[in-house]
This record gives C-alpha cells, sequence and structure tokens, in this order.
C-alpha cells in the first residue's frame, strides 16, 4: 500500500480533515491552539516589535484621531529605530479605483531629543508617499545651536554625525517638498556596518529599454514580427525568446524623472500585451565596496562567534572536506544550467529534486535531477534552501560569507516546491534515496531538515532508523510555534532536534522547546538585540534576489530553527571531517556527557532541560570531541560572548580551558584592561593551568541608561607557542523595552488571491501598542447586520499587519511597520475552521524587510504590489477608515 500524501508548508500547522501541513523554520509564529465548543474568537495572537523601535508621535495616522501637531520635542534613547511622516501642507492623495478620498494632514516638523555619544550617528532615509516624490531636512542641534544641516530626497539616504562630545542634542526632520514624506531615522551605537533594508528597493533604470520574454517558439520570422510591432522595437536577442527592446521614439523626448516613469508604465503595458510572457524594466548596476576577508565576518555572521567556530577552524582546517552534508529543502539558486550561488558552487555535489507534479513550480513538474530553486510564483521568494546551505557549507572564498563547514560538500535534495510547500510522500521518497542502494553505501553523510510540522508517521520513522543504521546523521529544527508539543520530523527518534538561540544565547521567543529538543544553536531574533549591535538579531546567509525581473545571488538575514538547525549540521560535519567513524549514537553520547555545548550549570555532565536540550552548540569543544590525533593546547572560553545587562545576568564568570590531546598546563602572559562599565574580578597574569575562572561584572553606573556597548578582553598565553584568545563582551543598560511602539497597528485577513494590485481586505482589527507589544482579536462572522471590520467568516486568509503613518488607506509599503504571518517575506495562508478558534498566533513588526538586497516588489514574485488595502465604511460618502469593534 502506498504511503498517504501529507501536504507541508513553511511554518503554519493546521489540520483540514486528512491533510497535515509541514513548514520550514523560518520567523516567529506560534502554534494554533484550538478550543473547542462555543467560542467568541475567530483567530488571536500577539505582534511583537522590534528592538528599539519607536514611532512619531505626529503622523499622518495618528494626526487623524488628534488633528494638533506635538508641540515639544519627543524623546529617545539613545539607540532607537524610528518612522515618521511630515508634510509642508494638508492636501488629498491622487484618486484611484476603490479608494476613497483620502486626505493627508500638515505637519511640517518633527523635532527629537536623545543622548549621543561622540562619532554616533543619527542616519535618515526618506520615502516617498502615494502623493509623489519630494525631500526633507534633517539638522542636528545643541542647546538651540545649529551644528550640522542637510537635505535629502525621497528614495535617498543620509546620515549625520556627532563631532563634538558625548551630550545631549536636538535632532529636527523637516518637510521640503509639496508632497507628504515618510522617513525612517535610526542610530546605534555599535553598528554593524550592515546597511537597514527597509523598502522594497527602487533601482534606477535605462530609461526606454526594457527585457522582453515570447510566448512563441524562436524562429526565422520572429525577428521580422518584432521590427513590425508598434510598442517596442528589437534590441538584442539575449537568450531564445527573450530580448532586450526599446521603447517607441515618441518617449525618447521625455526627460528624466519622467523618463523613468513613463519607463515603468510602459512596461506595465507590455505585459499586458498578447505573445508577451513576461517583462521588466532594464534595470541598471553598479559596483559595491567588500571589506577585507569575508565581507559578511564578522560584522554580519555574530552567530559564528556565538557558535565558538574560529576555534573549530583551529582544530579542523579541512572544513569538513569529504564529508556529504544533504540539504533537504527548496533546493539551490541556480546562476546557470552550469553554476549554482557562487559562495555554493564549487561544494555542490549531484542532487535530485522530488518535488511532486502537484506541487512542483520549477517547469519541469514532478521529480528529476535539477533540484534548483526556482523561487515562489505567487509570495516573496527567500530561497529558503540557498540560504541553510550558505550556513552549513558557503566557501570560504573572500566573497560574501563562509559557512560552518565550508569545505564540506552540499547535496541539494529539493523536497519543498511553491511556496515552501511538500508533502510527507515527497521527504519519505528523498529520505530512503539518500540512504542509498542495498549494495552500496549512503548519499549523504548528514542530512539537514529545516523543516516541520508533520505529526509521528511511522513509515518516516522507520525511514529513518534505516539511514541511521548505515551511518548517516539527520539533523532537524524544532519549529517556530513557541510550543512544547512535538514538531516532526524533530522529534523523531534518530534526529538531532536544535532549538533557536538570539544573540545572547537564550532561547528566541518563537523557538519551540520541550524534553525532545537535543541541543540548541543561534537561529536569531529580530525582535531582540541580544549582540547589541543595534539591530534585531538575524542570521545572513547566501540567498537570491529579483533583478531586472529574475533572481540573482545575494545575502539576506533571516530567522528561525530553520537557520539554527544547518549551524549544527555544519559542526558535525567539522565532526566527521575530523573523524569518519562518528554516527548518530557516537555523537549523541559525546552531547550527552557535555563535549559539545557550552555548560548549563555549574558541575558538569550537566542535566538536560526543556529550552537548549543539552545546550547551546559550542563548536570548539565539538571539534575538540572528534579528535582522534594529537594537537596543540587551545585555550578556549565558556560562554564564547558574554552578555551582562540591566535586566539579566551582571555577572558572568568566563571558564578558560586548555584543550588538547594531552592537557598541558599553559601560561597567561596578560588580560587587557577593560573598559570603565566591565570589571575584571581576577588577575589571572602569570597563572599557570589547564582551567581559569575569570569572573567579569558590569558597572552600571558607568554604563550609563538605555545603551549598549562592546569590547573585547583579549588574553595572551603561551602553549606551543604564543597564542592569544579574545571574548567578546556585551553590556547593556534595558530600562524601556515596554516602551517599544510602531504605531497604531492595522491588522488585515486577505483573501490569498490578489485583485490587480491590491489583496482584497476581508476583515480589520485595530490595536496600539501595550507594554511592548500589540494583542489583536478576530470575531466570528454572526450573519448579523450591521457587520463589523473585524469579523471573519470560516476559509483561508493571509494574516498581515502594519501601520498606515502616512494615511493613504495602504500598509506595508516602505517606510512603515510591517508583518506578515508568519514572518514577512514569507507568507503563509492561514485557514481558520468553522466553529474553532484559532488562538496563540505570534509574529513580529518591523520597519526593515527580510532580506539585505530586496527588489520592489511590483517585480518580485507579489506581481504589482503595492500594499495591502484597508477597509473603509460606504466608500463614496465617508472617507475616514474603519474601525474595528472590540
Amino acid at each position: 500500500m502506498s504511503p498517504t500524501k501529507q501536504r507541508f508548508t513553511c511554518v503554519f500547522t493546521v489540520a483540514v480533515g486528512t491533510v497535515m501541513l509541514l513548514s520550514g523554520c523560518d520567523g516567529g509564529s506560534s502554534s494554533s491552539e484550538r478550543e473547542p465548543g462555543n467560542f467568541n474568537t475567530a483567530l488571536s495572537g500577539v505582534i511583537d516589535i522590534e528592538t528599539g523601535t519607536r514611532v512619531d508621535a505626529d503622523n499622518a495616522d495618528a494626526l487623524t484621531l488628534n488633528s494638533a501637531p506635538r508641540s515639544t520635542p519627543q524623546s529617545l534613547p539613545q539607540e532607537f529605530i524610528l518612522s515618521g511622516y511630515v508634510s509642508v501642507a494638508q492636501g488629498n492623495y491622487p484618486t484611484a479605483p476603490d479608494f476613497p478620498v483620502i486626505t493627508y494632514p500638515e505637519d511640517a516638523q518633527d523635532t527629537y531629543t536623545m543622548t549621543l555619544s561622540a562619532g554616533q550617528a543619527v542616519e535618515l532615509q526618506a520615502f516617498a508617499t502615494r502623493a509623489g516624490a519630494s525631500s526633507v531636512r534633517l539638522t542636528f542641534l545643541q542647546d538651540d545651536v545649529e551644528l550640522a544641516s542637510d537635505s535629502v530626497a525621497t528614495g535617498s539616504t543620509l546620515s549625520l554625525t556627532n563631532s563634538d562630545d558625548d551630550g545631549t542634542f536636538t535632532v529636527r526632520v523637516d518637510a521640503l517638498g509639496d508632497a507628504p514624506v515618510l522617513y525612517v531615522l535610526s542610530s546605534a551605537l555599535a553598528p554593524t556596518g550592515q546597511g537597514l533594508t527597509l523598502s522594497w528597493p527602487d533601482h534606477e533604470v535605462i530609461e526606454g529599454e526594457a527585457i522582453v520574454e515570447l510566448a512563441a517558439a524562436r524562429d526565422f520570422g520572429q525577428t521580422q514580427a518584432m521590427n513590425r510591432r508598434a510598442d517596442m522595437q528589437p534590441v538584442e536577442e539575449l537568450a531564445p525568446g527573450m530580448w532586450r527592446v526599446a521603447a517607441p521614439a515618441r518617449m525618447s523626448s521625455r526627460g528624466a524623472p519622467a523618463a523613468q516613469a513613463s519607463t515603468v508604465e510602459w512596461v506595465r503595458l507590455l505585459r499586458e500585451q498578447p505573445g508577451i510572457v513576461s517583462a521588466d524594466p532594464n534595470y541598471k548596476m553598479q559596483a559595491l565596496a567588500s571589506p577585507l576577508t569575508e565581507p559578511l565576518y564578522p560584522d554580519q555572521q555574530w552567530h559564528y562567534g556565538l557558535l565558538n567556530a574560529p576555534t573549530a577552524w583551529q582544530l579542523a582546517p579541512g572544513g569538513g572536506r569529504g564529508v556529504t552534508v544533504a540539504v533537504m529543502d527548496t533546493g539551490l539558486y541556480r546562476r546557470s544550467s552550469t553554476s549554482w550561488h557562487s559562495d555554493l558552487n564549487a561544494n555542490v555535489v549531484a542532487g535530485f529534486d522530488f518535488v511532486s507534479e502537484q506541487l512542483d513550480n520549477d517547469g519541469q513538474p514532478g521529480p528529476d535531477n535539477n533540484p534548483s530553486d526556482p523561487g515562489n510564483s505567487i509570495g516573496n521568494s527567500v530561497f529558503h534552501g540557498t540560504h541553510v546551505a550558505g550556513t552549513v557549507a558557503a566557501l570560504a572564498n573572500d566573497s560574501g560569507g563562509t559557512g560552518v563547514a565550508f569545505n564540506a560538500s552540499l547535496m541539494p535534495v529539493r523536497v519543498l516546491g511553491e511556496g515552501g510547500v511538500g508533502s510527507s510522500a515527497d521527504l519519505l521518497a528523498a529520505i530512503r534515496w539518500v540512504k542509498g542502494p542495498d549494495s552500496g553505501g549512503p548519499r549523504a553523510d548528514i542530512v539537514n531538515l529545516s523543516l516541520g510540522g508533520l505529526p509521528f508517521i511511522q513509515t518516516l520513522q522507520n525511514a529513518i532508523d534505516e539511514a541511521t543504521g548505515r551511518g548517516v546523521v539527520f539533523v532537524a529544527a524544532a519549529g517556530n510555534s513557541a510550543t512544547s508539543a512535538e514538531s516532526f520530523p524533530a522529534a523523531f527518534r534518530n534526529v538531532f532536534a536544535v532549538s533557536a538561540v538570539d544573540g545572547a544565547g537564550q532561547l528566541a521567543s518563537y523557538s519551540n522547546f520541550g524534553s525532545w529538543i537535543d541541543l540548541a544553536a543561534p537561529g536569531g531574533d529580530i525582535s531582540r538585540d541580544g549582540n547589541a549591535d543595534g539591530r534585531g538579531d538575524v542570521v545572513v546567509s547566501a540567498s537570491a534576489s529579483a533583478i531586472e525581473g529574475v533572481p540573482r545571488e545575494t545575502y539576506i538575514g533571516l530567522q528561525g530553527t530553520s537557520m539554527a538547525a544547518p549551524h549544527v549540521s555544519g559542526v558535525m560535519a567539522l565532526m566527521k571531517g575530523i573523524n569518519g567513524s562518528l554516527n548518530f549514537d557516537s555523537i549523541n553520547a559525546l552531547l550527552a556527557a557535555g563535549d559539545l555545548t557550552v555548560p548549563t550549570c555549574d558541575s558538569e555532565p550537566c542535566p538536560k532541560d526543556n529550552r537548549l536540550g543539552w545546550g547551546l552548540m559550542d563548536a570548539g569543544k565539538a571539534a575538540l570531541a572528534a579528535q582522534s590525533n594529537t594537537i596543540p593546547e587551545l585555550l578556549t572560553a565558556s560562554p564564547a560572548i558574554v552578555a551582562l545587562s540591566s535586566e539579566g545576568e551582571q555577572s558572568a564568570t568566563v571558564v578558560l580551558e586548555a584543550f588538547g590531546s594531552d592537557r598541558q598546563s599553559v601560561v597567561i602572559n596578560s588580560v587587557s584592561t577593560p573598559p570603565d562599565w566591565l570589571t575584571l574580578n581576577a588577575d589571572l597574569t602569570g597563572a599557570s593551568s589547564t582551567r581559569f575562572e575569570l569572573p567579569v561584572s558590569l558597572n552600571l553606573e558607568a554604563l550609563g541608561t538605555d545603551v549598549s556597548k562592546r569590547t573585547t578582553i583579549r588574553v595572551n598565553y603561551t602553549s606551543d607557542q604564543a597564542r592569544s584568545l579574545e571574548i567578546p563582551v556585551v553590556g547593556r543598560v534595558l530600562s524601556d523595552q515596554n516602551a517599544k511602539d510602531a504605531g497604531r497597528h492595522f491588522v488585515l485577513l486577505v483573501d490569498p488571491e490578489p485583485e490587480g494590485n491590491f489583496y482584497r481586505t476581508v476583515a480589520q482589527a485595530n490595536v496600539v501598542a501595550e507594554n511592548g507589544q500589540y494583542r489583536f482579536s478576530f470575531v466570528p462572522d454572526d450573519g448579523q447586520e450591521p457587520r463589523l471590520t473585524n469579523e471573519v467568516p470560516p476559509g483561508n486568509y493571509v494574516l498581515v499587519a502594519g501601520t498606515d503613518l502616512d494615511n493613504d488607506a495602504l500598509i506595508c509599503h516602505a517606510g512603515e511597520a510591517c508583518a506578515e504571518y508568519p514572518v514577512s517575506g514569507l507568507r503563509e495562508v492561514i485557514t481558520l475552521p468553522d466553529g474553532e478558534p484559532v488562538t496563540g498566533i505570534r509574529m513580529t513588526t518591523s520597519y526593515s524587510r527580510p532580506s539585505i538586497t530586496r527588489a520592489h516588489p511590483e517585480l518580485l514574485p507579489r506581481p504589482g504590489f503595492r500594499g495591502y488595502q484597508l477597509l473603509s465604511v460606504e466608500p463614496a460618502d465617508n472617507p475616514t477608515k474603519a474601525i474595528a469593534q472590540p
């Protein structure tokens, strides 16, 4: 009897009849909790707010409720990210079909006060509204004396730096142009150098040019037919059926910026013409500067420091060479028919595509030998499998990032298709294939499963057991539902279940937990800033973005247990590269003995707990545990990164241990002098041992209020030779976490299928921040009039939320906060059953977007996306937005 197919998707878990959904684990979602019987709630949940978020108190939406602009400066913490609105005058937005007449208010100036350190910068990014382009001015003042001032047009960024001493400053934003402007203001004490991605990128186009794909097959008469067209002229055939074309001559006289706008409009019209499969502007490109060594490490790949990967790389210089890791996921981004993402290409070996025909979207329905990720045809494409694979084994090639096991082989095994959806039958087939033929060995040594949401399935358990018996090691993401309920495949026997931690090593807000968790690894948490870089914690890895209408390789930041699992897979590849005889049983024994993780107690071996299992993965300890030959004595620190804060641990003891085959003593030559906000409570200079303790404590008075600082303790020592060890330390004083506020949020349930450029909103709830969160709920539609805006009938929906700071009746466009369930960029369908509430939903709102280089929505797999439209009450008669009833 063939196995029953069970669907699975990237995060949200629901049951509809016998169909099960399984998700890839990126983003902060929670499980749906069903309450049987009578109920007054159809859907409810919580929206977390990204660390440091603030909102302009007199934005356009707020002014619709209180018409008087703020007359006094708004106080901000030293580190923040804020979205605001300014407009020289009141006016009306351009009319549009199905939109009421919408007025934007006057608010010519916003003023803020804040403490800034010497050298600290304030950055402003300006965004056009539906009323058109405009400009703003940013001014620095102290004691009413202007220190610096500069203006910027919408679509651009400017930064002003405090070139004076530490002090309290006034920052003023003034509207200059005729149209209202949205802006994002931000500042951080210890920026990473990673630019904020706050808008759907609006690349400059080559005026009057486009790239079109024709439906007709290539033949001799195609060029002649192109020459006869009035709407475009052929310039160059780029590939069979794909042309670079020029606009009609009548457009050539238009100057910038009109030519840019007319080019985009021309492309839009081309898309409507018969015989044209696709049409995109011909985008301009530019070279980007790269820092030394791997550009994404250490500034953006903080998670490797937390993993103690640098120590492991000393112990395993081979980087996992000779070990094959199968990444069962969405496949890999393919640059061409012969090459993959350049940060992965040299490590990729032949894989397979197991996605069944009904779920496939790669143009070759059904299983085949091309495991490339085509992206999504609907919704954003984040190239999940590429991101996961980059964490496992991206090359150390002075470009982009590096993976944990940078010389391991990557085997792409595609089991997730359109929208990150696959089936348990496909997963079963893939596992059996990786196990290898009965007459040979397994095709891979390690299998990474950054997917979840299945129930227990015996046939899958049997397949895993058989593959484990042949030496294959399985690693799986625990899931992002913030629940202790078992999630499969992670909870299967013979699978290492991995929970996720933030930049401070604490369990991420979304991560699953429970007795079935084996260990933890960095997964990030955008709602926190555990690594004190002034930004929410995300894991950056290889990916792709739409450029010129087609995917091009890039790097993005994501969060989730999907990101945690490949850290563990990479470490285990390093271990097997050192000792190929290691299997699940031997690695599990080392794990239980405390040889692979950061201790969670004062006396090892530590007991297993429900949050981090046996503890946070320590790559250095793991590589040492796998060693079977003599190695030099190396000093390692536990914890590898020390995080101290006013609301958490204010002191810690760093254990320095010498690791090596012979456990020889090392001599501490010196320890660097810390800044005044950090105290070292032991003098180790001259000490000789295999183990040292270095107590450290936070000096709150010296650190200040609402700030975070970073330093590095450098320990110089002698073992077989003079060496040094660096221990990052983060100190933070937090007193206003409950003050996080991104502005009034409109929570929408929208039809999954767009109508034209917009998604039809079915129900709407309006919420304000309370204690740093938003709580929302929808009620069942009772069929009675009047129908409340937060009444919703059973059905399938996309859950989104965001601000309307410019009061244009659209949310989730550039410059405004946005949340999509389960995470922005990875939205998925939620099913609301009849008579059963869905509660406990969790997502995160942010001004930033989920990737580093994200193309404009109209050119991503959300064709023409302009945002989500709010509900109105009889738009023809009443221009005000509907207020949801409690």
